[in-house]
Order: structure tokens, then sequence, then C-alpha cells
């Protein structure tokens, strides 16, 4: 097939930056040539019709956009509150992001359609100063009762209570999914992110993360979002000492602290490490966290701090290992597929294609399978 007359190389360049590609993981993908696409984006040479075609997919848009006489955008940057960062974890970010800006683009042109309202929530708690009073905003805003969390019992209490604050947060408008497998991003580089939009505010959970740990994040983006500053996070450390840790990471993890184990829950002097398990069951917690909630509260003996901390952090690196390594590499494709997608963005999208507003193959395309599997 021949080579293509002239192309938009503003784009060409864009859409892979948007992707996160350099130029030779890009060539490498469609060609044989390894700078071919750094010179097709300089001009001195031109793609095929089906190189374009190849081009369209590994970049997931549309191959007009090549050829359009308008301009893409390159992605706006989503501020980075991680701390210790690997550098080739940086790409497969990047490359989450603009799969996120990309449904939101195509769901608020929906929603304004349908003559939906802006989302009230998002930076309405942004004046409120205290994390104890936004904890205290958010849970009256999503109802979020701790008594109801409390209760949820069985081998997969975390599991229920996950899913019951997941609702609770679609309920309202907010979209919440997860990565898979396909994603490939270990819980040490992201925990969770947050991108803002006035229609269709997206939080996204590391799936690879124990339950108990999706929970807190979970709550820490919803201060984001109630803050309206946008992020991507990887720590749970909410010590106003820590000067690694940016102050908003601080604040909202704080938040999610006083959420989920609000100071006047704990009524004894000092609590061990037996206490700490039966509070992390009965409160659907890591051990983990709860060390630390009861650390910054100073209801630990001084003596027995660095101790249960040792072997807490080891037996929850232990269990990100199984889980990294024993989960989200099979099962059923559809049910991943659905879980990653969340059910608000399933329900939006299934129901607009009922409508008739949307075909069988955007449809298909925003869901990343068929829309008859929802």
């Amino acid at each position: 097939m021949g080579k293509v007359k002239s192309i938009n190389r503003h784009n060409l360049k864009v859409a892979r930056i948007n992707m996160g590609f350099d130029v030779f993981y890009a060539s490498k993908r469609v060609s044989s040539v390894k700078d071919i696409v750094s010179q097709w984006e300089k001009g001195d040479a031109l793609p095929t019709w089906t190189q374009v075609k190849n081009l369209a997919k590994l970049y997931n848009i549309q191959e007009l956009i090549f050829f359009s006489d308008e301009n893409i955008k390159e992605n706006r940057v989503i501020p980075d509150f991680r701390v210790g960062v690997e550098e080739d974890e940086k790409d497969k970010i990047k490359k989450l992001v603009n799969l996120v800006l990309k449904r939101q683009s195509r769901l608020e042109k929906i929603l304004k359609d349908d003559g939906c309202s802006k989302n009230k929530l998002i930076g309405s708690g942004k004046d409120i100063k205290k994390p104890t009073d936004l904890a205290k905003y958010i849970s009256d805003r999503l109802e979020i009762d701790l008594e109801e969390i409390k209760n949820i019992s069985g081998s997969d209490s975390r599991k229920k209570t996950l899913k019951c604050l997941i609702n609770k947060a679609e309920d309202k408008g907010i979209f919440i999914g997860k990565t898979i497998s396909y994603h490939n991003i270990s819980v040490k580089n992201m925990r969770g992110l947050f991108i803002s939009n006035n229609y269709c505010p997206f939080i996204i959970l590391n799936k690879k993360d124990a339950v108990s740990a999706q929970i807190f994040s979970l709550i820490h983006e919803l201060a984001h979002l109630f803050r309206k500053t946008e992020s991507i996070s990887n720590n749970i450390d909410f010590r106003d000492s820590n000067n690694n840790i940016s102050p908003e990471e601080v604040f909202c993890n704080k938040v999610a602290a006083n959420l989920l184990l609000p100071a006047s829950e704990f009524t004894e002097s000092f609590y061990d490490k037996d206490s700490i398990e039966h509070l992390a069951d009965k409160y659907k917690l890591s051990e983990l966290f709860v060390f630390y909630r009861l650390k910054d509260l100073k209801k630990i003996k001084d003596q027995d701090l660095a101790d249960i901390e040792i072997v807490l952090k080891k037996e929850s690196e232990e269990n990100i290992k199984k889980k990294e390594l024993s989960k989200d590499k099979g099962g059923n494709y559809y049910n991943n597929m659905r879980d990653s997608n969340g059910a608000l963005f399933n329900r939006v999208v299934l129901g607009t294609y009922l409508e008739n507003k949307i075909n069988f193959t955007e449809a298909s395309n925003l869901l990343s399978f068929s829309v008859e599997k929802v």
C-alpha cells in the first residue's frame, strides 16, 4: 500500500506524547526502522496507509486525527505526589491518565447532551481547613456510616466494605475504576489517582493493592475530589514530620484517617499488637494503617513502637507481594474489565447505547469489550 501524501505532524507527535511513548518504542511497534516515527514527526518522511492504521491503533485514536486541520491538545499534567517512583513506571501512569482523560472527554459530551448538571461535590470542601471537619463533611455528603461498616461481617467483609463505599460515591456521580493486569502498575508506584472533571470526576484504585488499602486510598482520593486537587498517590503517611511527602497528601491522608478511624473510637490508654489485629478486623483496614493511626494518637507505648512497626511492615510487604504474584493475572476478561471500568461507567455507556445515542462500535470501544457483555 502506498504512502500518504501529507499528515498533521503536530497531531502525530502529541498523540504519541499523550500515550507516554518515546519515538523508539513507537517506531518499533510499526516499523523495522528504529527512528521512523521521529522522521515522520519532523517531516523527513511519510508513513504508508497501513502504518497510519497501526499507529492510530497504538495511540488509541481515530486515523482521521492524523489528517485533521484541527490540532489536538497535549494532556494536562496531573500533580504527582508519589515518593520513590521508579523511572520505568512513569510511562505506565501516563498511559493510564491518557485513558481516563479520553473517557472523560467523551463522557462529558454524553452527559451534557443528556442535560445533566455539573457534579456539585467537586471542590465543595476546598475551604474546610481541618482534616476532622472535612472527614465529617465527606461522611455527611456521601452518607458514610461507620457503624454500618463495623457491622459488615464474614470472610469477605473488606470486599463488601469497599463495594459499599464505592456504591455511595458512584451514587453521587463519582466514577470509580481500578487498574488491571494490562496496566501493569505496581502498588509501590501508585495506589490511587484522581482526575477532576465537572461532569465526570474519576478515581482509579490499584487492584493489586490489598482491599483494606484500597479502602483507605478511596477515601484519600475522595478528599482530593472534595478539595479539587488532582493527584497521583502512593503513600498512606499522615505525619507532618515527613518532609518527603507533599502537605496536600498528608492532609488528605489525615482526612482518611479521621473518617475511617475517628479518635473518639479509641477509649483505651494504650493498645498492643493483638488489639491492633482486632481493630483492623473491626474497621476493615490494614493492621499497618491502624498502627500508624494509633501511633499518631499516642496510643501505643514508646517501648513497643519500633518492634510492632517492624513486624507489621514486613507482613504488609509480604501480603502485597503475594497479591501481585497470585492475583490479577487471569480470570474472565469481561468480568475484569467490568470491574476495572466501574459500575457507573458501564451503566452510563450501556444506557447511552440503548438509547441509540452512540453506536455499537463506539460503546464497545469505550468499554474495551463488547457492549452486549455488560
